[in-house]
């Protein structure tokens, strides 16, 4: 019976690339985004093309993961379209990125209910189906900002930090239902997300990046993919880093 995976944010960016590349290796993927509905039609529509030899095995449900109950809801209609839930992937994020003392409350809060307190919520929402299986498998996008401190960064790092934390306690909570729970940490990404940083505040990044360059989304789809994967059926509670050496 082919696995159904569940990635939020995936209209775009990294969970973009995911959800291709595990179509590909031949799971069925449910994917949530907050506004952009173009690029989750676009992406349903070409989810269909001729390399998935069966067809589409794709479903797009909107919703803003700060939201509990949509996520309670989606969980629930991800069941219902698929049968199951086999692995989650909480990739939905955002940046708002200032010196603390410039850094208003709305920033800080957008940050922390999007990138941890969603991911939280999503995670809640499905595990009742994983330890009804007695199997599953989590992967949560944190951060190299989680692991060290980046300038301008409080908000974002503190999220990225405490979704560390929270994967590293839910992988103790959840090993004997069967259900592995991991982070990938990727460093300097090249996506819409990064997209706005200036060439000079790259160039300063690349100098602390060993292998002096960004990573390809397609490397972050790599390792989400070999962590949700039966290869992976003795990891837990672990941190992959996919940043070209930074964290070395």
């Amino acid at each position: 019976m082919r696995k159904t995976v569940l990635i939020t944010g995936g209209s775009r960016g990294i969970g973009r690339v995911t959800a291709m590349r595990l179509l590909l290796d031949g799971y069925s993927v449910a994917f949530t985004y907050a506004n952009s509905s173009e690029a989750a039609s676009r992406f349903e529509a070409e989810a269909g093309n001729p390399l998935l030899a069966d067809g589409p095995r794709v479903a797009a449900f909107q919703g803003d993961v700060r939201d509990p109950v949509r996520n309670e809801q989606i969980a629930a209609e991800v069941m219902e379209r698929f049968g199951s839930i086999d692995a989650l992937v909480n990739n939905a994020g955002i940046r708002r990125d200032a010196l603390m003392y410039d850094m208003t409350n709305d920033s800080w809060r957008e940050v922390m209910e999007t990138n941890l307190d969603g991911a939280f919520s999503m995670t809640r929402a499905a595990l009742p189906m994983m330890m009804r299986q007695r199997s599953g498998a989590i992967v949560n996008v944190a951060s190299l900002s989680g692991l060290h401190g980046v300038v301008g960064q409080t908000n974002y790092s503190a999220a990225k930090g405490g979704l560390i934390a929270m994967t590293r306690s839910l992988a103790r909570e959840v090993a004997r239902s069967g259900i592995r729970v991991n982070c990938v940490a990727p460093g300097l990404v090249e996506t819409e997300m990064t997209g706005d940083l200036s060439a000079e505040v790259k160039k300063e990044l690349l100098r602390s990046i060993p292998m002096r360059r960004t990573i390809t989304p397609d490397e972050v789809a790599a390792a989400i993919a070999f962590l949700i994967s039966d290869d992976a059926g003795g990891i837990t509670g672990q941190v992959l880093c996919v940043d070209g050496g930074a964290s070395a």
